[in-house]
């Protein structure tokens, strides 16, 4: 709509705003994003101007990036609203399901123990499998309360001193051969290994979650994970390399993403709700460094996870946001 005199103009309205601001004319063009009309974006002059073809086409056109400027704008608040939700209900689910499942744990392991009596060899085996199962639950459902405290910025570093080789001896106790798998756990560290400054229980949580992803994509041949301390970049580098069904080159980009499943035939069978290498990256980042990853699909595939010797402040990771954030904080300044 052009109203070349909004004072005289019957169809302008709040006539005494426009008279008390002493505004003449005005052109009034709709927010439209997606088909859908968000409201009315109205250009006044202190002068009668007849706005010309150029001026109209313009200002429509500004008017068109204001309304996908606000419509993105109101996705990310709904989208923000919605993680947020769903967040809050896998953080409580998590928290309820964690109790039960660590009665049947606790039940399971005086079975094993014999305190209940005696098991027969068929009973061991039905407990055993119990057991292990109870523990990929408990594995799941630790993780999923990771990725909401991770999301909800809840995850804080709290630096130690770490003995790197009883470090390293430690998680290679926490496994034992994979019954039922043609693979060999290989462990390769030097005998001499530094003390460094760093967040012990997030470092072995990143470690255990490549390992186990390995273990989980390997059916045959070898897990080998090693240690290397670099003197004079004062770093430490995990690797973690298998010879298992590997990553394809156009799933690359998306491996470390949250709940992201590989979309394959191949790998379908596989259980799990893929938070470990969303979870492993993001702590890696949090201890002030990050991972790499080298894989080929049917040859296996090479984690590399370096830590610096000393935990700093400009060590504390990165903000995380919406891709969108900041191109919406300046659509919403310029608005």
């Amino acid at each position: 709509m052009i109203i070349l005199n909004a004072q005289t103009d019957p169809r302008s309205q709040q006539s005494d705003f426009l008279r008390k601001n002493s505004l003449v004319s005005y052109l009034r063009v709709p927010l439209v994003a997606k088909n859908e009309v968000l409201g009315f974006l109205t250009f006044f002059t202190k002068e009668e101007h007849a706005f010309s073809g150029e001026e109209v086409k313009f200002l429509t056109t500004l008017a068109s990036q204001a309304a996908i400027a606000i419509h993105n704008s109101q996705l990310y608040e709904e989208m923000s609203r919605s993680n947020k939700i769903k967040d809050e209900f896998l953080n409580v689910i998590s928290h309820e399901l964690r109790t039960p499942i660590n009665v049947v744990m606790g039940y399971t392991q005086l079975l094993k123990d014999g305190i209940l009596g005696e098991t027969n060899s068929q009973q061991t085996t039905a407990v055993n499998t119990i057991a292990a199962r109870s523990k990929d639950l408990l594995d799941m459902i630790n993780s999923l309360l990771y990725a909401t405290s991770i999301e909800g910025k809840g995850v804080r570093l709290e630096a130690r001193q770490v003995c790197l080789k009883d470090f390293f001896l430690e998680l290679k106790t926490d496994y034992e051969p994979q019954s039922g798998k043609e693979i060999s756990l290989i462990w390769n560290y030097p005998g001499e290994l530094p003390n460094i400054e760093t967040d012990g229980p997030k470092l072995k949580q990143i470690l255990q979650n490549i390992i186990n992803n390995a273990i989980k994509f390997t059916d045959r041949g070898a897990i080998t994970t090693s240690v290397r301390y670099f003197f004079d970049a004062k770093k430490v580098e995990f690797i973690v390399a298998d010879t298992g069904i590997g990553i394809s080159k156009a799933e690359m980009p998306y491996i470390f993403e949250r709940f992201h499943q590989v979309d394959s035939s191949q790998t379908r069978a596989f259980e799990g709700v893929a938070l470990r290498l969303y979870i492993a990256k993001d702590f890696t980042e949090l201890l002030g460094r990050k991972i790499t990853v080298e894989s080929q699909p049917d040859k296996g595939s090479t984690f590399t996870i370096a830590i610096p010797c000393e935990i700093t402040r400009s060590n504390a990771g990165p903000q995380r946001g919406h891709p969108l954030e900041g191109r919406l904080q300046e659509a919403k300044t310029f608005l």
